[in-house]
C-alpha cells in the first residue's frame, strides 16, 4: 500500500490502554501526525496490556468504541482493533512483527510511546528490537524531561547516536525520535478517579466519549449492591474502622470519614486522608495494602500510586482517597460531598461529628 506518488505509506501507531482516550492523547496524535508527516495515525488500544494487569481495565470493546467516537470526522485518524484479534498479552514487538508480515514493505510504521513508558522500556519484551521494526517515537509533554529521556536513551540504547535535533540512529538502521508535544495535564488515571468520586470530567475528553462513559457506567465500582441491609452495614462500618486505624498507624493526617450510604452508588464510605509528601502517600498506600490483606481486607484496585499525588484505593464498599496535601485542597472532596454526614471513629464508638459552628 503506497501513496499516490509511489512512496511508502507512513503510518503512526498510537497504543496503550486508552482507558479512556482523552484530549491529551488526541492532541499528541495530531502533533505526531503533523510533525512526522504521517499519512495516517492508527489508535490501537491494547487488548491485554502486560504492564497494566495490576488493576482492572474497562472491557476492550468499550475502550475501542470510545476511540471510534473520539476520532469521528478526522480523516487521518483511524481506530484499529488489531490487538483484539491476537491471542495472549499485547506485546509491542509481536504486534510490529505481525503488522510487517501483513503489510510487507508498503507501509513505514512509526511506533509512538509516551515518555513514562519509555523510561520503563527495559521491562518490555525484546525492547531492543523496537527501533529496528519501526521508527520509535517518544512523545513528552514535559520539556524538563528531555535531558532525562536523552540520558535514558543513551543508557538503554548505547549503539545510538544523535544525528539531528531529537533524532537518534544506529549504524545498523535503528531510529529513535524524541518529540515534544503540547503540555496538557490530563491523564486517564485522573479521569477514572474523578468519575469514581463524582467530579466532572467535562472538557477533559470529547463530549461523545464522556456521554458514552455515563451511559455505560464506566469506571464506577461494579461490586456495589443497591440494596443495603443492617448486617452489611455492620460489616462496612467495622471494615471502615480497621482501615481508619491503619491510616493512623501509617501517620496519615487529617482523616475524614464520609457516610455515603444513600448518597452515592459507588461506596458506603469515603475515607479521606493526606500525607506530608508524595513519597509518604505512596508508602502509606503500599503498607496499607499489605497489612490489610493480612486481615482479609482485599484492595480490589489502586489508582494513582505511581505519582503519589492522589491515590484511590477500592475496598469494595469503602473507597480510600490518600492525598498529598496541596492536591487535597484543590479537589476538596469534603466540600463536594458536603451533604454527607461525617463519622468520628476515634475511641470505642462510631458517631456523627458535630457540625462546625
Amino acid at each position: 500500500m503506497k501513496d499516490r506518488s509511489g512512496n511508502r505509506k507512513k503510518v503512526g501507531l498510537f497504543g496503550g490502554t486508552l482507558d479512556p482516550i482523552h484530549l491529551g492523547h488526541l492532541r499528541a496524535g495530531e502533533e505526531a501526525h503533523e510533525y512526522l508527516g504521517l499519512d495516517e495515525l492508527w489508535f490501537m488500544p491494547a487488548h491485554i496490556p502486560p504492564h497494566k494487569l495490576s488493576r482492572p481495565l474497562a472491557p476492550f470493546h468499550h475502550r475501542f468504541r470510545m476511540v471510534e467516537l473520539a476520532i469521528e470526522g478526522v480523516e487521518h485518524f483511524q481506530a484499529s482493533d488489531f490487538e483484539a484479534h491476537r491471542p495472549g498479552p499485547s506485546y509491542s514487538v509481536d504486534t510490529l512483527e505481525e503488522l510487517h508480515r501483513i503489510h510487507g514493505p508498503d507501509i513505514a510504521f512509526s511506533f509512538i510511546v509516551g515518555s513514562d513508558a519509555f523510561l520503563e522500556i527495559e521491562s518490555w519484551k525484546e525492547y531492543y528490537r523496537l527501533p529496528y521494526l519501526s521508527e520509535l517515537v517518544v512523545i513528552s509533554r514535559w520539556p524538563a524531561k528531555t535531558d532525562e529521556l536523552v540520558r535514558h536513551l543513551q543508557e538503554v540504547f548505547p549503539d545510538f547516536s544523535q544525528s539531528g535535533k531529537g533524532f537518534f540512529t544506529s549504524d545498523t538502521g535503528g531510529k529513535i525520535r524524541l518529540l515534544k508535544t503540547a503540555r496538557l495535564e490530563i491523564s486517564s488515571t485522573d479521569i477514572r478517579q474523578r468519575v469514581r468520586t463524582g467530579l466532572s470530567v467535562r472538557y477533559l475528553l470529547p463530549e461523545k466519549v464522556r456521554r458514552y462513559m455515563i451511559h455505560n457506567n464506566l469506571y464506577l465500582s461494579v461490586s456495589k449492591n443497591t440494596k443495603i441491609n443492617s448486617a452489611n452495614d455492620d460489616i462496612s462500618i467495622e471494615t471502615a474502622r480497621i482501615i481508619f486505624e491503619e491510616i493512623k498507624n501509617n501517620k496519615g493526617e487529617d482523616i475524614c470519614v464520609l457516610d455515603m450510604r444513600g448518597i452515592s452508588p459507588v461506596a458506603d464510605f469515603f475515607i479521606i486522608a493526606q500525607g506530608r509528601s508524595t513519597k509518604h502517600v505512596q508508602g502509606m498506600a503500599n503498607k496499607m495494602r499489605k497489612e490489610l490483606s493480612r486481615n482479609k481486607i482485599r484492595c480490589r484496585s489502586t489508582e494513582g500510586e505511581d505519582e503519589g499525588k492522589w491515590v484511590l484505593m477500592d475496598f469494595d464498599d469503602i473507597i480510600v482517597h490518600l492525598f498529598y496535601e496541596p492536591v487535597r485542597s484543590f479537589y476538596d472532596l469534603e466540600g463536594l460531598w458536603s451533604e454527607a454526614p461525617r463519622l468520628s471513629m476515634e475511641g470505642d464508638h462510631v458517631h456523627l461529628e458535630e457540625a462546625d459552628g
